[in-house]
């Protein structure tokens, strides 16, 4: 998740995006004013830091004046977020809100941590069918709802298209490409200019952990489990993940990312990389979008926003999303007026306020609409568009998943660093994957 620190497996692509905006207090708590004595205190918890704070402050400040009486108390915990939710709520004095990160879903809701918010959608003015459908499906089970969509981001390619161009490469359309004219692309841009043996352009940088690699898994028609998601041999080393391992190796032992250095200690020059024209495509979130935004506006750089890249055989790549909702615990001290904060963090007028902070889409198709209209660089219509091919994170139905993180990291690491078979690695991976599954 660019993406120091959680990098590797535990958290999601949106709670690294935070970190990369900005994030540094292990607890930080926000209010305007301190609270009269015969006030009602609403406590709410998240991961916000920076500006994605203020925004978040800016939505609180307007709920309170539309419920003359309750303050807002914002307590964002940016590291160790879901320990110190999970132990409030077990200590018997959680927030009255609190924000459910995807891959957080199985741990709150299989526990019985999240109240069904279905029954109050009419007094909300919840309306499910106004929310982009696949992000509303992770956070249900059955007819339940156990938390409102706050937003979500698609995984993509962000392009830059100077750097193509000045390799006599056409930038690629959003209706899709395949892997050989990524790596095609990716060999154009690649160059050593001052003859030291060494690239000094790239066309890539290596996505090493799950999150990131998943979906070109998917785009070769492949899965890392199975459809119930209780085994992974079989899947994880399948075919179609094999393959996708094999390429996006081969991008590297092709020199077309930076060095093995990167595989295990991150690549924090990045966006700085691609930003200045040492590198052609970048795979991120929409967090990413609001480092390149100015440069954006000011003509330094000049975006486009493409699909995951597909296997030859497929017509079309399957990307995968990240989300969160509000959701409120079921032992809060003031379940009504809890229920009904969540629901105004989740109103339309929440989501235009909080849009400013640029870190992700709306989850009411109706203000991401809104939003992308009024973009002229069509940067936001490519992420809506890319959205509607993408799919959830396993991480949203199968509890622990950041476990899974953890191994699968070694499947190309293995190869890269030790020369391993991907075959060897990846079964091996798998095998150890089923039995965490199985406890």
């Amino acid at each position: 998740m660019s993406d120091p620190g959680k990098q590797a497996a535990g958290g999601s692509a949106r709670r690294h995006g935070t970190i990369i905006l900005g994030t540094a207090t292990a607890l930080l708590t926000t209010t305007c004013t301190p609270a009269p004595p015969s006030a009602t205190t609403l406590r709410v918890a998240l991961w916000a830091g920076g500006h994605e704070l203020e925004i978040e402050q800016q939505v609180a400040d307007r709920y309170e004046a539309l419920r003359p009486g309750v303050r807002v108390l914002l307590e964002s915990a940016p590291n160790g977020y879901e320990e110190r939710l999970l132990t409030s709520i077990a200590a018997g004095h959680p927030p009255d809100v609190y924000l459910l990160d995807s891959p957080d879903i199985p741990t709150f809701v299989d526990r019985g941590l999240a109240t069904d918010l279905a029954p109050y959608q009419e007094a909300l003015g919840f309306a499910a069918d106004s929310v982009f459908p696949q992000v509303l499906d992770a956070f249900r089970r059955g007819s339940s709802i156990f938390a409102l969509p706050k937003d979500f981001t698609p995984m993509v390619i962000y392009a830059n298209r100077a750097v193509l161009e000045a390799a006599g490469v056409e930038t690629p359309p959003l209706a899709g490409w395949t892997w050989d004219d990524f790596r095609a692309a990716a060999e154009a841009v690649t160059r050593d200019i001052d003859g030291d043996g060494r690239p000094d352009f790239f066309g890539f940088d290596f996505p090493r952990n799950l999150y990131q690699w998943v979906p070109f898994v998917w785009s070769a028609g492949g899965d890392i489990l199975a459809p119930g998601g209780e085994v992974a041999s079989g899947h994880m080393d399948g075919p179609a993940a094999l393959e996708a391992y094999a390429f996006l190796t081969g991008l590297a032992e092709a020199g077309l990312t930076p060095g093995a250095q990167f595989v295990q200690q991150g690549d924090p020059a990045r966006e700085a990389r691609f930003a200045s024209g040492g590198q052609a495509f970048l795979l991120s979130g929409h967090w990413t979008l609001r480092v390149f935004r100015d440069l954006v506006a000011d003509g330094s750089l000049d975006l486009a926003i493409l699909p995951i890249p597909h296997h030859p055989s497929l017509d079309r790549a399957t990307s995968v999303i990240y989300a969160s909702g509000w959701a409120v615990p079921p032992n809060a001290a003031n379940p009504r007026r809890a229920i009904d904060l969540a629901g105004f963090l989740a109103s339309p007028e929440a989501q235009r306020i909080r849009v400013r902070s640029g870190l992700a889409i709306a989850s009411r198709m109706d203000v991401a609409a809104e939003i992308a209209a009024g973009d002229p660089t069509g940067v936001e219509r490519a992420f809506i568009a890319l959205a509607e091919r993408a799919r959830m994170t396993w991480g949203a139905y199968v509890r622990d998943f950041s476990r899974i993180e953890a191994l699968a990291v070694e499947i190309m690491d293995r190869r890269l660093l030790n020369g391993e078979a991907l075959a060897e690695s990846a079964g091996d991976v798998a095998r150890r994957v089923d039995e965490e599954l199985g406890r």
